[in-house]
Order: C-alpha cells, then structure tokens, then sequence
C-alpha cells in the first residue's frame, strides 16, 4: 500500500514559485527612456503629406503606391491608356482589357473625318474590334472583325439567316450597299451591319445610327476596302489604327 502524500511545505512551494523581491529589482533600477527627437518640417529627413510629418522615405513610397493605383484605374476603367505600347487601349467595363488582335483596314483619321467624330478614345477586344470615340457628352463605336466566309455577299446571307431566327419577321434581309462595289448591309433598329469585300476573308463593320451618317459611312467603307493586308509579323504603324494604303 502507498503512503499518502504529503502535502508540500510553505519553504517548498515559496522557492518553486518565487516570492517578492524585498530588495526590489535585482538587475537595478530601470534606465529612463530619452525623449523622442522632435522634427520640424524644416527638417530634410522629413515630409509633409496630408497635414502629417512623415520620414521622406515614407512619403515616396505613399507617392508610388498612389501612381501605380492611377495607372491600374485606366484599365477597364473608360480612361485612355497607352502604357501597353501597342495601343491605346480604352474599355469602360472589361475586366482585363487587351489591345485589338490585328490590323484591320481601320483608320482613325479616316473616321474622324468622315463621321464628324472629335476625339479617339482608343480599342479593345472582345469578340470583335471595338473602336471608341467620344463626341458631345457621349461615347460613340464602331467594331471590326474579319469573318469566316470569303465573300461580303456570302456573309451577309449568313448572318441574314441567324437574324431571321431570332427576330422573323422584324428583322430585314442585307441588300447592296449603293455606290460601294461588293458591299452589303442591313440594320435593325439602330443597329447597322456592313459586310466589306477586298481581303480572303470578308470583313464586318457594326456601328449605330448615332456613330457616322450614311454618306460618313461610306466613305468610311470605302477606305476600309482599299486598306491593305499588314505583312506577316509587321508591327503596328501607330498607337492609333492607320491603314496602310
């Protein structure tokens, strides 16, 4: 049988657990902190930011921070952008916006002149090209975009098709566009769609009533049509879309 414990003496559990010091700190008495340097904004090793002192190292690093948040602000954003290098890039509700995929025949100036059209605001991709400019207190497009059937005639047909299933008989089939050989075009309420001859592949120009007159769009046409191929590998003749004639 085991004996009962026993039950430890006060001296034991004092040396276990330590007792107050009578002596007070056995390493000696506590150093004073010094006072902390006072800065004016004089001082070179400081800055000024907000109504707040700050170290001038502190300051650069808000400074930055602030700049590399502004340039992000451009993308997806509807701001302007041209830090890419490749284009203007400008698209007020894509996420992660990219510069169009080629070259198209699309020529700004061209644009401008032909639908009244003041400043460019830059492209974007998706799906297709789309061109922004503003005008007024409003944004105008126009989109390109190469498609897959070799002739404009036969790309109208197509799409003519898709169209009718969805809208019957509200919707009415392409016919030639007067005065531009090879060219068909439909619309539907304001929405317009123009099949462009002159390349393997006919091309597709989608705009609104707003963007260009008919005779603006044309013309717009017309140079689009005449616009030639980039060579394989050719980079781009600007920031802004120019077509090489």
């Amino acid at each position: 049988m085991r004996p009962h414990a026993r039950p430890l003496s006060t001296l034991v559990l004092l040396t276990l657990l330590g007792c107050p010091s009578a002596t007070g700190n056995p390493y000696g008495a506590k150093k004073e902190q010094p006072p902390p340097p006072q800065v004016s904004p004089d001082d070179p090793r400081v800055a000024e930011h907000d109504g707040e002192l700050y170290t001038q190292k502190t300051v650069e690093r808000i400074q930055e921070k602030s700049r590399n948040d502004e340039d992000q602000l451009g993308l997806g954003s509807g701001r302007p952008d041209e830090t890419n290098g490749k284009c203007r890039l400008y698209a007020p509700k894509l996420p992660e916006p990219e510069c169009c995929k080629g070259e198209l025949g699309f020529d700004v100036e061209t644009v401008q002149q032909a639908c009244g059209l003041d400043v460019y605001l830059g492209e974007s991709f998706r799906f297709s090209c789309g061109y922004y400019f503003h005008q007024g207190n409003d944004t105008r497009w126009l989109r390109l975009s190469m498609v897959p059937e070799a002739t404009a005639k036969e790309a109208a047909e197509h799409h003519d098709r898709k169209m009718t299933e969805t809208l019957g008989d509200r919707y009415q089939p392409s016919v030639p566009v007067p005065g531009i050989e090879g060219a068909w075009w439909s619309q539907h309420e304001q929405y317009r769609w123009a099949f462009l001859p002159g390349w393997d592949h006919a091309r597709l120009l989608s705009f609104t009533d707003d963007a260009c007159s008919d005779e603006g769009i044309k013309k717009v046409m017309a140079q689009i049509i005449a616009a030639k191929p980039a060579p394989e590998g050719a980079p781009r003749l600007s920031l802004v879309p120019k077509a090489r004639m």
